[in-house]
């Protein structure tokens, strides 16, 4: 199913009229603003049509983000591998989202995923603005696209001492993993009880992180420790759509409960400087922590197994969705656009 059925009209509206209003004559002089406005919208699009795409009953994973670009799609012509190595093994390289979004737009990533995708999956929808949403590919491309502003959001709180990220871990896609600098734990956030994760004795907040919090960098009396978890309040839309960085406290909203999940501490700060992302690194549509350990010269994979983190080194290998016969891919990311489209 490619096209979806029935695909709402009012949200196909939407979409054309943000694009008419935020056109870019040049996609490489993104002006200032429209990067942020590019990543929140469709942040917030996605998460509404996906919204009505479950309640229509539709196979899910059709419109899961891809987990990397397609390798046919990387070997287009005006594909930039260096634009996506930063994305991806370099963020914290991004001042703002801002920024971000501008390069995603200037470098010609977006156009070049869309025109490409159009030509390897037989979908011209996709170089339609009017019509682009009913795609499924749509979704694969723009969920991937918030999964790289999700892993910038997270890196940049390293600099508050944690890091945060949005996302299904163990089987909600609400849930928030925490990373606390100062003593090396991981604490996961769920917005509701189910069976499986919190009740595995693995995870009592009392029992899995007993290491101590060095004095100087202890949080205050309000903070949550290992023996005081928290409780976390974020609004539905935050929870929904990843939004902004969750803080401690109440913000009105959806509760989530806290579970210490493991620590990192002898792999050393994640805050240091080394190549790190959350992401689903096996396509088993749970997110991963994924880092390079300095001192090892080896990649190591975190994953969520019987209720705690488990670290095992891994080889990093390219995946995408299985390779298509080859059509003709050209080196003009806006050549097959119909209407100059940047979705």
């Amino acid at each position: 199913m490619p096209t979806i059925p029935d695909f709402p009209a009012d949200l196909l509206q939407e979409h054309m009229h943000w694009h008419h209003q935020h056109h870019v004559a040049d996609p490489q002089l993104v002006p200032l603003g429209y990067g942020l406005e590019f990543l929140r919208f469709h942040r917030s699009f996605i998460a509404r049509a996906l919204a009505w795409y479950r309640s229509r009953g539709y196979d899910p994973r059709l419109v899961e983000p891809w987990v990397s670009v397609p390798e046919p799609i990387r070997q287009a012509p005006c594909y930039n591998r260096e634009a996506e190595a930063r994305i991806l093994l370099r963020p914290d390289t991004f001042r703002s989202a801002d920024e971000l979004g501008r390069f995603i737009e200037s470098s010609s990533l977006h156009g070049c995923i869309h025109q490409e995708a159009a030509l390897l999956y037989g979908e011209p929808d996709l170089n339609d603005l009017d019509i682009a949403p009913r795609s499924t590919v749509f979704y694969n491309i723009h969920g991937m696209i918030d999964r790289w502003w999700q892993n910038w959001e997270g890196l940049g709180q390293f600099r508050q001492g944690t890091g945060h990220w949005c996302g299904k871990f163990w089987e909600d896609d609400r849930e928030v993993l925490r990373y606390h600098v100062w003593d090396g734990s991981w604490w996961l956030g769920r917005p509701e009880s189910k069976t499986g994760l919190r009740d595995a004795e693995a995870v009592s907040p009392k029992r899995a992180h007993t290491g101590s919090v060095p004095p100087e960098r202890s949080p205050d009396e309000h903070s949550p420790t290992p023996e005081r978890p928290p409780t976390e309040i974020v609004s539905p839309e935050t929870a929904q759509n990843g939004g902004t960085p969750p803080e401690w406290g109440n913000a009105g909203g959806v509760s989530l409960e806290w579970s210490v999940v493991g620590d990192s501490r002898r792999y050393g700060p994640m805050d240091d400087g080394r190549p790190f992302r959350i992401w689903d690194t096996d396509g088993d549509g749970r997110l991963e922590v994924l880092f390079y350990h300095p001192a090892e010269r080896i990649w190591r994979e975190g994953k969520l197994r019987d209720g705690k983190l488990e670290w095992t080194p891994v080889r990093l290998a390219r995946t995408g969705q299985p390779p298509l016969p080859n059509p003709p891919l050209s080196d003009n990311a806006s050549s097959r656009r119909n209407r100059n489209t940047r979705m």
